[in-house]
């Protein structure tokens, strides 16, 4: 699979899409936010959220971006943090706000692609957050995510069934990156040929929040 135009794009975006979670926009830009990205804040409050227990544990996160699940991790006393991305401009930005908030021999950020990444360590926990969005082909993604996890997986998945995904899949074409949409049933297949047989799956505005369990 050509990771490039998906690369490319985080790349030349990635401040733009990190002011997401900063907020550093226009007082229109921030309402907007609140109206249209809700679901995006929900499922950063719930990762957060399934990673409370983790003192001692690993946890890695996929296309981590500007790391923005990790940080709130650091003070819960992780044996390991660790964010990988694609995106060269993400990394370095993941890396700058690591420094800038004193944290940068806490949580390590590696440039590559996680499918073909040779991981000394497996995971207690592995995030993929908005990934699945821009893979083609899911499923070698779920499995590689099965290998390196012991405890159980996080994933998000965009709802094809929603008035707002054709708009968003022509934005994306015009930046000349792809997207890819799901249903759920599509979801609870792919999670299933993974080897994620006990798994839940929410959904939360336009988007499938899904936790599974490693047995």
């Amino acid at each position: 699979m050509d990771i490039t135009p998906v690369r490319d794009h985080f790349h030349r975006t990635a401040q733009e899409f990190d002011s997401i979670y900063t907020g550093k926009k226009s007082a229109l830009g921030k309402f907007l936010d609140r109206k249209l990205r809700w679901d995006m804040y929900e499922r950063f409050r719930l990762t957060v959220e399934e990673c409370q227990s983790i003192e001692g544990k690993r946890v890695l996160d996929i296309g981590t971006g500007s790391g923005r699940f990790l940080f709130p991790l650091v003070d819960r006393k992780p044996e390991k943090l660790v964010g990988i991305d694609i995106a060269p401009g993400m990394i370095d930005l993941a890396k700058s706000i690591a420094q800038e908030q004193g944290v940068e021999s806490k949580v390590e950020f590696i440039l590559g692609d996680f499918q073909n990444y040779k991981f000394s360590q497996m995971f207690h926990i592995s995030i993929a957050v908005g990934v699945f969005d821009y893979i083609k082909v899911p499923l070698a993604l779920a499995k590689k995510m099965r290998e390196v996890t012991i405890e159980k997986a996080i994933m998000t998945f965009p709802d094809r069934n929603t008035f707002r995904a054709p708009i968003r899949k022509l934005r994306l074409r015009l930046r000349r990156c792809p997207v890819y949409f799901y249903t759920l049933k599509d979801v609870d297949r792919l999670l299933r040929e993974a080897g994620f047989n006990d798994h839940t799956i929410r959904k939360i505005g336009k988007i499938f929040f899904t936790v599974a369990s490693v047995q």
